[in-house]
């Protein structure tokens, strides 16, 4: 614990983060609670401070939307930052990992990402295009040249994320779109026996960003607004605010749990033997620059079995599935241990699979979270292997298992369908998001009724699949790549790298774990337990906890489970916290108080039981006194933007309106497009008498990028006319499994 609070308190001032933040949704941030004391912010100390709005910035003028900015700027910038050879004649082992890595193959010649920016291109003109070039064709984009065709045998085209880009990077900012400054001027080059000319090459080339944790939130968050062709403002991609919200980063908001601290680079970078002598090195080593991730389609496309390997063992780190429990058509729930269970033919079942995000830094499965392609697959046999059910099983061929759970963000058109072709610009709403947050759980829930004359024991097994991307984004691209065009661009790329990136063929699937359950004939339950009964059942609750109002109750007999069979303080304290915040979610302020007493006794003060105090005050409107115990969830977990919106709202409830403008403040530097926070900054210079034209500018930046007011239609139209919508809208219902055809 001591060790999570230093560092979080290191990391105080250097807020930086968010995306896909929470709709908090609780009133009008200007109107004070009833009954409650109105803070005085009208002393002379508040109303003689000159008050300002924390606004988003803006990239160079001439390259927006595109957040990047460029300086100096010159002719020929986009063919020198193309250019890898100059680096590769030194830096051998750097570029050999990177030549077969997703920075290589980011920009025209990804047959992936050319469908989906060519149709942005043709559908909404090449200039709202510049978006997607801050981070996958800077090249092309300093020189003025994705506003025009793109032709396949020009090299910026193949370029990428190129060495000279990361590498000529001298700040980032916390937009996103390629919220970077870049230096593109020409990196002097090392002349041996001159020490002066070395020490000139690492000052270019290793600029202090390169060792800061923030390096990638520039292109790993995105969003989307009017001038990407898109009806209003929505936020996308953000691995570096849930990192930033994470265990990993010091900041412990969320729950009662220690992981060692870890950032982009440790990760996605580990250290690799420099076997070609790489001068980077040191000691031997250099940082992979591979850019290890979920790309084991890329890695299969580039015929290397030992990156295929590579990648895929990194793959299968990131999520682990369990077979919890087991819950009786009484409403019994049980705990699924080495213990039989005994069940009766005709009986109905219903078998939580847990799946946790439990090494991963952001939400799992990563990336561009619409297009995504993890699945579970579920099969039951009897006695005698015949198959009984089955869920998930066809949607490794097809891409269309309507029976398949699939851990993937539905992001709507206007009439509330799923566009799974990378369709950005017409992208209309959220309607949800199935996959995980750092250390978090989820339950898929699968009902089935014992079959009459069943061989006992019933055999559930449930697995966990992966594929690079979904079936319908890969024949877009499969179809584009054999045009002309397409196979002139592949015919391009041998040039810039060892070959090609075919997408037609099929995409590999990484099975990431499995788990399986005995259910009656005197059966044992399960032989492998994947983790500590503990930690199994601690996972189980944290799943159940996401479940709406009237179904919370479940999580608390694998709680009970959790903390009965703790054997650490820090372990009873996580389970006790968790319960804390069950108790917070039901309004039971005095047990959700007690709870977190309980769990302070064994761990001490922490950010995450101050967090459930307030949540447990603001249930009884309390708003005033809520704030106070979320100001201290908010200094220890500093980077945490949902807890400053969250602080923010209470504030300006509460009436404490300067109080309310600090909190949004520096939220802002940290999400500077949060509609929450812009609206209460808003209100809140409102309410201070603010300059009318600050005002003006604050009221205009809220509007632009609020919920939109079709969002919760499209979500409604979604539900009514798109099989599962409705289902799948609910955080914890009940999946029917596919009887097996006889």
């Amino acid at each position: 614990m001591r060790r999570g609070r230093a560092g979080a308190a290191r990391r105080r001032s250097l807020g930086r983060a968010v995306l896909l933040s929470v709709g908090l949704g609780v009133g009008c941030a200007s109107s004070p609670t009833p009954n409650e004391p109105r803070p005085d912010d009208a002393s002379p100390a508040i109303t003689a401070s000159p008050l300002g709005a924390t606004l988003p910035s803006e990239g160079a003028p001439d390259l927006a939307p595109a957040q990047l900015r460029v300086a100096p700027r010159g002719q020929g910038d986009g063919t020198r930052l193309a250019d890898v050879d100059g680096c590769a004649e030194c830096h051998t082992d750097a570029f050999a990992g990177w030549k077969a890595s997703a920075h290589s193959f980011a920009s025209f010649d990804d047959p992936v990402y050319r469908v989906a920016v060519e149709r942005l291109r043709a559908e909404r003109g090449k200039q709202a295009s510049r978006m997607c070039a801050a981070c996958h064709d800077i090249a092309l984009l300093v020189d003025g040249a994705m506003d025009r065709e793109v032709r396949p045998e020009d090299p910026r085209a193949h370029a990428g994320v190129s060495c000279r880009v990361c590498h000529g990077i001298t700040a980032v900012r916390a937009d996103g779109n390629g919220s970077f400054d870049l230096d593109p001027s020409p990196v002097p080059v090392p002349r041996e026996g001159d020490p002066a000319s070395a020490r000139a090459h690492r000052e270019a080339v290793a600029r202090p960003v390169l060792r800061e944790g923030e390096l990638c939130l520039g292109c790993h968050r995105s969003f989307l607004d009017t001038a990407t062709g898109n009806a209003h403002h929505l936020p996308g991609q953000d691995e570096a605010g849930a990192w930033r919200r994470s265990a990993y980063a010091g900041s412990h908001a969320a729950r009662v749990d220690e992981v060692p601290e870890r950032d982009c680079r440790s990760c996605h970078m580990p250290r690799v033997p420099a076997v070609a002598g790489d001068p980077g090195a040191k000691r031997g080593t250099l940082a992979s620059h591979a850019f290890l991730g979920g790309h084991t389609w890329l890695a299969d496309a580039q015929r290397d079995p030992e990156l295929r390997a590579i990648v895929a063992d990194f793959l299968k780190q990131s999520a682990t599935i369990d077979i919890a429990g087991v819950t009786r058509a009484s409403g019994e729930q049980v705990f699924v241990t080495g213990e039989p269970i005994a069940i009766l033919p005709g009986e109905r079942l219903v078998v939580d699979v847990v799946v946790k995000n439990e090494r991963v830094g952001h939400r799992f499965p990563g990336g561009v979270l619409d297009a995504q392609d993890t699945w579970l697959e579920i099969v039951v046999t009897d006695a005698r292997g015949v198959l009984t059910h089955e869920a998930g099983t066809r949607h490794a061929a097809t891409g269309e298992d309507p029976t398949a759970h699939r851990l993937f963000a539905h992001v709507a058109g206007s009439h509330g369908q799923a566009l799974r072709q990378r369709e950005t610009h017409d992208f209309r709403a959220l309607v949800y998001d199935n996959t995980l947050a750092p250390r978090d759980a989820a339950i898929v829930r699968y009902g089935l009724t014992v079959p009459e004359g069943a061989s006992l024991p019933l055999t559930v097994r449930a697995t966990l699949r992966h594929r690079s991307r979904s079936l319908p984004l890969q024949r877009a691209a499969c179809a584009d790549a054999i045009t002309p065009r397409g196979r002139a661009f592949a015919a391009e790329s041998p040039k810039n790298r060892a070959r090609a990136f075919d997408p037609c063929p099929p995409q590999p699937v990484t099975t990431l774990g499995a788990a399986w359950v005995a259910l009656g004939g005197g059966a044992i339950a399960s032989r492998a337990p994947l983790r500590a009964e503990h930690a199994r059942a601690l996972a189980w609750a944290q799943g159940l906890s996401h479940a709406l109002q009237e179904h919370l109750d479940l999580g608390r007999y694998p709680l009970a489970l959790a903390i009965g069979r703790a054997q650490t303080e820090p372990e009873r304290a996580a389970a006790v916290a968790l319960l804390a915040d069950l108790e917070a979610k039901q309004g039971r302020r005095e047990a959700a108080f007690g709870a977190a007493r309980r769990a302070e006794e064994l761990v001490g003060p922490h950010p995450a039981l101050a967090r459930v105090r307030a949540e447990a005050l603001r249930a009884d409107w309390a708003w005033a006194e809520a704030a106070t115990h979320l100001e201290q969830t908010a200094k220890l977990a500093p980077q945490d933007d949902t807890v400053w919106a969250t602080l923010a709202v209470m504030l300006g409830g509460a009436g404490a309106h300067a109080r309310a403008l600090e909190a949004a403040a520096h939220g802002l530097t940290l999400q500077p497009r949060d509609g929450d926070l812009l609206r209460v900054q808003s209100l809140a210079l409102d309410a201070l008498g603010a300059e009318p034209a600050l005002s003006a500018r604050a009221r205009d930046s809220f509007l632009a990028r609020r919920t939109p007011d079709d969002a919760p239609s499209v979500r409604a139209r979604c539900s009514a006319n798109v099989p599962r919508c409705a289902q799948e809208r609910d955080p914890l219902h009940v999946n029917e499994l596919r009887p097996a055809a006889r």
